[in-house]
């Protein structure tokens, strides 16, 4: 057998033709500024072929040849990869139990052991589909296994007679899909959008609200109310928002289920006290503790705490098995596959990880790299694309890429092991780790004035412990704690929730949030002093397989319209989604093929040659570059084309490269931007509006996430001048660097689950260095 993986020439994307030799059943670490190639080599080439020598030798019955990002590679073996990237999951009733599934043993261990109380009726035989919400026998019939009712107000939806008919449901009859579909209604009945209420008959008030039985297209305003809140036509969820918030729309608990979203005999079925729904809302570490007392000779039982122990070894106690998936950060969901590849007990495999510590503590990223060694110790490769200093320094094998992002990257500075890179001085990654240039860090801390807080209290959400917390404002606010501490729950899920109860629309954020109904008591103080809130997070941007960065930043519009100049062509011609895009792959460039098992080839369109638009927009150039030749820019490149041309253009693209984005191409695919790339995204996009110049309230969610010490130090810098401008910064975060540069910090814990929801350490970094309940103080520089 080879004692190496060995890639000859690869050369995809900004990769310059390197040669690299990837030791088996080692650990390795590819390193590298932001957009210097590591995820070109590690994904792009090393998995792809992967994936592409599985299809050819198994029985997929579907084989594309592509350009090869290669010329030759040997010693390859079974592939597995976790990108976080693609693996962001939309399916709301996906939960950590299902993906797992322990909710199916569960099910079965019910449906076997189950003890039934006297409320049930009939004798049917418990079967393992009854303690399923996903499937007809189990589901609750009056919430179909959701365990929320809404209910719409009708008499106040439709109570105005005087409103025109387009103007029900807040107006949406005006366009869209809406709109055509009242056409039709309007066209049968002859009225019009104009009409009031008041001027239909009886029997036209009630075909508007619950349609006409197929006479016309429209289904009525109910029914479509109803099939679009559920999720038939979109998943963003903004017309319920619009609804709960004029008060057209109630959500609550269902009546019949109590929440559990399950039928008549597993509500009434119990093991050891506890119904199924029960174990699947405890933490994962009280489930485990549990199940541990119930029987140590059911096998069922033995296997379910063998999957569990997993996930406890991964840094996922602090979850429960009912958590949806989407609701998981891209860490998190990564180091669930990891649970699994454990339990499964593979070996001979290549395993490739981007970025396994992200969201961990520095307590836990250590138990981390022990359980990916045992699977080196197995006898498996593993492949990480990883910044984190601990992480590096476990390596057996280091892969440095760059020197730089984009163009000026695709360079192989570093193969060998992690002694020798400390002396490799042409690194961007080993100057820090050997000292030669120093993280730099605070010596004095902003002092914040005691009068000017933000007061949080009576926090309880989830396991916060009816906590008070006091915020300074006017100064950079760290936020730590393991794992389940509950940092989440009280900045993202209590504080802002709060802040956009009172600021409404001051409070600027990608996705709209529900205030949650536990929030019960929750009071917060001090807002008068904020003028606007951002709330920046990591969920992902544009959500169709067309939408880019220039799109999502608005920069696309003015780049057609420099086209639409440069020709006699409409906009529209320079746009993917309009007049210009390729018929055939719809603009992407590119048709997909599923090959099975969540698998697609993806095969550049022949009609457009993989440009995505129509010969005629490909055809007009500015200075020699077509729409698709400026879509491939970077950041960078972008920067020096449009200097001269457009002044709002560069502004916008100068501070994407300030935010460490300047590798990024401007056709960049949303789906396939990071959660650390879309929230430094997000930031660029507000920071370039230029509005908020003071008073201003920031918060960000780990904003270092897939940045390298050398990026992660410019994004501070940034983030000090927002304070230094007169604003507050809040990030919650892990990097001790990190923390250590902020002015005062908020540790949550003192463990994860019911061992967490406290604040155990308040200060200045120098103060929790001193502080002896404090977790954190002990890693911090």
């Amino acid at each position: 057998m080879n004692k190496y993986i060995e890639i000859k020439n690869a050369h995809i994307h900004n990769l310059k033709g390197i040669d690299v030799k990837i030791p088996r059943n080692k650990l390795t670490v590819i390193t590298g500024v932001s957009g210097s190639g590591k995820s070109s080599l590690a994904f792009d080439t090393l998995y792809e072929e992967g994936k592409h020598r599985y299809l050819m030798f198994s029985n997929s019955g579907f084989m594309v040849e592509g350009e090869s990002a290669f010329d030759q590679m040997t010693g390859l073996s079974p592939t597995v990869a976790v990108e976080q990237r693609i693996i962001r999951q939309s399916n709301p009733r996906s939960t950590v139990g299902t993906k797992t599934k322990i909710s199916n043993m569960l099910a079965i261990l019910f449906a076997t052991y189950g003890e039934r109380e006297n409320k049930c009726e009939g004798d049917r035989p418990l079967t393992m589909e009854m303690f399923q919400k996903n499937s007809a026998k189990g589901m609750c019939v009056k919430c179909l296994g959701k365990g929320i009712v809404k209910k719409i107000d009708e008499e106040k939806l439709f109570g105005d007679g005087s409103q025109k008919i387009e103007d029900v449901c807040l107006g949406v009859g005006k366009r869209g899909s809406t709109k055509k579909m009242l056409e039709s209604f309007y066209k049968y009945y002859k009225v019009t959008g104009d009409t009031p209420l008041n001027n239909l008959t009886s029997d036209e008030l009630f075909v508007l609200k619950y349609g006409d039985y197929g006479k016309s297209s429209f289904i009525g305003f109910i029914p479509w109310i109803t099939e679009v809140t559920n999720g038939a036509f979109s998943a963003t969820g903004r017309l319920e928002q619009m609804l709960t918030e004029a008060g057209y729309m109630e959500k609550g608990k269902c009546p019949k289920c109590q929440g559990m979203g399950l039928g008549e005999e597993a509500i009434h079925t119990s093991i050891g006290g506890k119904t199924i729904s029960e174990m699947e809302q405890m933490y994962i570490k009280d489930l485990y503790e549990f199940l541990s007392k119930l029987s140590t000779k059911n096998r069922l039982i033995q296997e379910i705490l063998t999957k569990l122990e997993c996930m406890i070894d991964v840094g996922l106690y602090h979850l429960a098995l009912s958590r949806s998936l989407p609701t998981l950060s891209g860490g998190e969901i990564q180091r669930l596959f990891l649970a699994s590849y454990i339990i499964a007990d593979m070996d001979a495999i290549i395993f490739i990880f981007d970025e396994p510590t992200i969201g961990l503590h520095e307590i836990e990223k250590a138990k981390l790299i022990d359980i990916i060694k045992k699977l080196v110790g197995k006898g498996n490769t593993v492949v990480a694309v990883e910044h984190d200093e601990g992480f590096i320094r476990q390596a057996d094998y280091i892969i440095d890429l760059g020197p730089d992002a984009g163009v000026l990257g695709g360079a192989k500075i570093y193969e060998g092991d992690f002694s020798t890179f400390l002396s490799c001085d042409d690194s961007r990654t080993a100057p820090y780790l050997s000292g030669k240039r120093p993280f730099v860090h605070k010596e004095d801390y902003r002092r914040f004035n005691e009068t000017k807080l933000l007061t949080l209290k009576n926090a309880s959400l989830h396991n916060l412990k009816n906590i008070t917390v006091d915020i300074p404002l006017g100064v950079m606010v760290g936020v730590v704690g393991v794992s389940g501490s509950g940092k989440s729950s009280l900045i993202s899920e209590t504080l802002v929730p709060k802040l956009k109860a009172l600021l409404k629309s001051k409070c600027i954020m990608e996705d709209e949030v529900e205030e949650a109904i536990e929030l019960g008591q929750v009071e917060l103080l001090g807002v008068s002093q904020i003028k606007k809130c951002y709330v920046i997070d990591q969920k992902p941007i544009g959500r169709t397989r067309t939408s880019c960065l220039a799109t999502y930043t608005g920069t696309m519009d003015r780049i057609r319209q420099l086209f639409a100049k440069a020709s006699d062509l409409p906009p529209g011609f320079f746009s993917v989604n309009a007049q210009g895009g390729c018929p055939k792959c719809k603009g992407e460039g590119e048709v997909h093929y599923h090959v099975g098992y969540g698998n697609f080839i993806h095969v550049k369109c022949e009609a457009c040659e993989g440009i995505g638009f129509i010969p005629e927009s490909a055809e007009v150039t500015l200075e020699g570059k077509n729409i698709k030749d400026v879509l491939e820019m970077s950041v960078d490149e972008a920067i020096t084309f449009f200097n001269d041309k457009d002044e709002p253009i560069t502004n916008m693209l100068e501070t994407l490269k300030r935010v460490g984005m300047g590798y990024i191409k401007l056709g960049q695919k949303t789906p396939t931007i990071s959660g650390g790339e879309s929230q430094r995204i997000k930031l660029a996009k507000e920071l370039s509006k230029g509005q908020a110049a003071k008073d201003s309230l920031y918060i960000l969610d780990e904003p270092t996430t897939g940045l390298s010490f050398y990026d992660s130090e410019k994004l501070m810098v940034l983030l000090q001048e927002l304070v230094d401008k007169g604003n507050t910064v809040i990030i919650i975060e892990h990097d001790s660097h990190v923390l250590s540069s902020c002015d005062y910090l908020i540790e949550m814990g003192a463990g994860g689950g019911k061992d967490g929801g406290e604040v155990i350490a308040t200060g200045t970094p120098r103060e929790l260095k001193e502080n002896p309940h404090s977790i954190i103080g002990r890693y911090l520089c």
